[in-house]
């Protein structure tokens, strides 16, 4: 991971140039709102994945990606909100981002390069997504809860628990 001196936000251009260089495929535009968003493809094991990812610098402290084709989608006897490591969005589950780093964790600054960084976790992230399609398990790691049902699943028993010892 490259940072830039003092660890300054990268500049729009610099984000720009730096995916221009490392990944020629994708096309990037940068909107009249200050917004760039990036459409390539990607192929971590057996599928081709279209995906978008989406900066603005200065309002998103954090690149999002989103897999635009084929949409991601639950285990054939599940649920969206089991995906594992989501950005779940409700209203529209199958362009939720995907969780590529804990921001707690300051895994991801402005001072990186998305080209170096966002990329190549959005291929790991897919290629974990296949295997999990696969064995129903999350092998990749991971910080805290792996989907949204586990959090909901989490807090009812916690809830549950509290109740007891209402009296």
């Amino acid at each position: 991971m490259t940072k830039t001196e003092g660890n300054k936000r990268r500049s729009a251009h610099a984000q720009l140039e730096a995916m221009r260089r490392l990944w020629p495929d994708f096309d990037g535009q940068r909107k009249a709102s200050g917004l760039i968003v990036w459409r390539g493809i990607l192929m971590p094991k057996a599928k081709v994945y279209d995906i978008a990812v989406f900066w603005h610098p200065g309002q998103f402290s954090l690149p999002f990606v989103v897999v635009i084709d084929p949409p991601i989608k639950p285990r054939s006897d599940g649920t969206f909100d089991e995906i594992p490591h989501l950005i779940f969005d409700r209203q529209n589950p199958d362009r939720s981002a995907l969780c590529l780093f804990d921001p707690e964790g300051n895994e991801w600054s402005e001072a990186d390069l998305i080209a170096e960084t966002t990329i190549y976790w959005a291929a790991e992230w897919l290629a974990y997504y296949e295997l999990w399609h696969l064995t129903g398990e999350w092998l990749g790691p991971s910080a805290g809860r792996e989907s949204v049902a586990q959090i909901v699943s989490a807090e009812a028993k916690a809830v549950r628990e509290a109740a007891q010892d209402v009296h």
